[in-house]
């Protein structure tokens, strides 16, 4: 399971992520893939070590529409199945 984080401010940093899902969640992320898009509106993908869906669940309720430089955050929790 991933989290998903979008609508990003366009000039934030990968550093500038990491800290403001710290500052509201305390969680560190352990890998993040930056999804850019047309540039607009960026998105990561962003994994814990060990999550659990009840661990993503907490930080989506936190992060899920918070305002952040202007830019109104989503946030969703990504299921991926290694099965064909």
């Amino acid at each position: 399971m991933k989290l998903w984080i979008g609508n990003l401010p366009p000039n934030k940093s990968d550093e500038d992520v990491r800290a403001f899902v710290r500052k509201y969640t305390r969680i560190e992320l352990d890998a993040m893939t930056r999804i850019h898009g047309d540039g607009s509106r960026p998105g990561v993908l962003i994994e814990i070590g060990g999550a659990n869906q009840l661990l993503l669940l907490g930080m989506q309720r936190r992060l899920h529409q918070m305002s952040w430089d202007q830019h109104l955050l989503t946030v969703h929790i990504m299921f991926f199945s290694n099965q064909g």
